[in-house]
C-alpha cells in the first residue's frame, strides 16, 4: 500500500563552531557540491526544535524565501513541542484531545497511516515510555530559538566538506555571544548519566498505553481524542515535514535551488548554479569524525538518517541506552542495525522511516523496502560493519571503508 502523502555532549566552549559549522548528528553537505558556481546563496541560521538549523537559497527571491521559511520553522517549533506549556501538542496530551490545525492534522494522519504500515514499529503515542526513560527531560523540545542571517557567505554551511577531508572540519563565523550562549543553554548532550533504569514493573505499567490504535480520530472534522493516559509525541517526523515545508516554500517562490539541512537531516530542490548535483556525505556511527559514504542525491529529495549512535543515557554501570524506544517492549533498541539512512522525495515519510527501519533490525529493513520499494531507499550500516543499499541507490552512493551490499526486490 503506497503512502498517501507526501537525534552529543556539547559544552558552551564547543557551541561556537557548532553554530558555525552544524555540528554533524548524522549528514553533511560536502562543498564539493558548491564548487563552481557561479552564484552566491543566501543563508539563514537558526536554533529549533534542540538542533542547529542552516537554510541555503539559490535565486532572485531567496531572502523572501528564507525569511519564510524561518517564520515557518519558528511556528512549527511552537506547535509542535510536547515540553511547552500551551503548544498545540501539548494542550492535546493535556486535555486528552481536540480540534487539529491542518499541519498537526497531517502529521497525525501520516503517524497513523507509518503505524499500520510498520506494523507498530513507529508509534507516535511512544511519550509516555520516552518520560519514564528520562529522555524528554534530557533531550526535550525547547521554546527558545537563535536566528543569524548572511548573505554571500559559504563559510556559514560549515557542516561541509569535500570527500576527503575527516569531519573536524574548520570553523568559519561564529555567531555572536548572545546566540551562542542561548542556544547553549538549549541544547542537550547526546550522553547523561541516569542514577535510575525503569525496572521491568515501571515499563509493563505504561506499555499498553503506546497503542495508536486506541487514538480516534476523525480526518473529516480534524477531530483527535486519546484515551486516559495516551499521549503523543511528533519527534519521530517533526524535523523531516519542516524540511518539508521549507521545500514548498523554496518552490513557492520558484528559486533556482535550495537546501534545508535540519541538525543533520538534509532535504533538497532545484539544482545547483553550476547544474551538478547535490551530495551529502553520511556519517559514520563507528567513527563519528569521518564519513560512512558519499550520496548524490536527485533533484527535489532528502536525506534523513537514525541511529541510536547518535544520543542516548548512560547508567552507573556505563551501559547506553539509545534514545530510540521499541514500541512492543518499551526499552531501547538494541539490534543488528547501527544506522540507517532514508533517501526519498517526503520528508516526513523518510523521518518516519529511518526510525521505523532502526526499530525493525536489518532483515525486517529489508523486508520492508522490497515491499515498498517504489517509495524510498535506503542506506543500512549493521554493527557487523557492513553497508546495505537498496538497488536505487546502485549508482549514486560510495564508500571506500566498509564493504558495500546491494539488495534488490527480486
Amino acid at each position: 500500500m503506497p503512502f498517501k502523502c507526501l537525534k552529543r555532549t556539547i559544552t558552551p566552549a564547543a557551541i561556537g563552531a557548532m553554530m558555525a559549522f552544524s555540528m554533524l548528528i548524522s549528514a553533511t553537505l560536502t562543498p564539493a557540491a558548491y564548487a563552481g558556481q557561479n552564484e552566491e546563496p543566501q543563508t539563514r541560521q537558526l536554533f529549533a526544535m534542540t538542533t542547529v538549523m542552516n537554510l541555503k537559497a539559490y535565486g532572485k527571491d531567496a531572502g523572501a524565501a528564507l525569511d519564510e521559511a524561518g517564520e515557518k520553522i519558528r511556528s512549527l517549533d511552537s506547535l509542535l513541542s510536547t515540553g511547552t506549556k500551551g503548544s498545540e501538542v501539548w494542550q492535546i496530551n493535556h486535555d486528552g484531545g481536540g480540534t487539529l490545525s491542518d499541519d498537526t492534522a497531517t502529521l497525525t494522519d501520516l503517524s497513523l497511516q507509518l503505524y499500520q504500515e510498520t506494523n507498530g514499529a513507529f508509534d507516535f503515542t511512544i511519550y509516555p515510555i520516552m518520560k519514564l526513560w528520562g529522555f524528554t527531560e534530557f533531550f526535550g523540545e525547547s521554546g527558545d530559538e537563535t536566528e543569524s542571517s548572511t548573505e554571500n557567505a559559504p563559510g556559514h554551511e560549515a557542516s561541509a566538506q569535500t570527500e576527503a577531508e575527516t569531519q573536524t572540519g574548520t570553523a568559519a563565523q561564529a555567531p555572536n555571544a548572545g546566540q551562542t550562549e542561548a542556544a547553549a543553554d538549549a541544547l542537550s548532550s547526546s550522553e547523561h548519566r541516569i542514577s535510575h533504569v525503569p525496572t521491568k514493573a515501571e515499563i509493563e505499567a505504561l506499555l499498553p498505553l503506546v497503542d495508536s490504535s486506541r487514538v480516534t480520530y476523525d480526518p473529516e472534522t480534524k477531530k483527535l481524542s486519546l484515551p486516559s493516559g495516551v499521549q503523543i509525541d511528533f519527534g519521530g517526523i517533526a524535523k523531516g515535514y519542516t524540511s518539508q515545508k521549507v521545500m514548498d516554500i523554496f518552490q513557492k517562490h520558484h528559486l533556482t535551488g535550495g537546501l534545508a539541512d535540519l541538525g543533520g537531516n538534509i532535504q533538497v530542490t532545484g539544482n545547483k548554479p553550476d547544474g551538478s548535483p547535490w551530495r551529502v556525505g553520511i556519517e559514520d556511527p563507528a567513527d563519528t569524525s569521518a564519513l560512512l559514504g558519499i550520496l548524490t542525491l536527485s533533484e527535489d529529495s532528502t536525506v534523513i538518517t537514525s541511529g541510536g549512535y547518535e544520543r542516548y543515557l548512560v547508567d552507573q554501570g556505563g551501559r547506553r541506552y539509545p534514545h530510540i524506544i521499541d514500541p512492543s517492549t518499551g526499552y531501547p533498541v538494541e539490534n543488528d542495525l547501527s544506522s540507517v539512512s532514508i533517501i526519498c522525495k517526503d520528508g516526513a515519510l523518510a523521518d518516519g522511516l529511518s526510525t521505523s527501519l532502526c526499530v525493525m533490525g536489518k532483515m525486517k529493513a529489508i523486508s520492508f523496502w522490497k515491499a515498498h520499494k517504489d517509495q524510498f531507499d535506503m542506506v543500512l550500516f549493521d554493527t557487523d560493519q557492513t553497508i546495505t543499499i537498496s538497488e536505487g541507490l546502485k549508482d549514486s552512493f560510495l564508500s571506500d571503508r566498509y564493504k558495500i551490499e546491494t539488495v534488490s526486490a527480486g
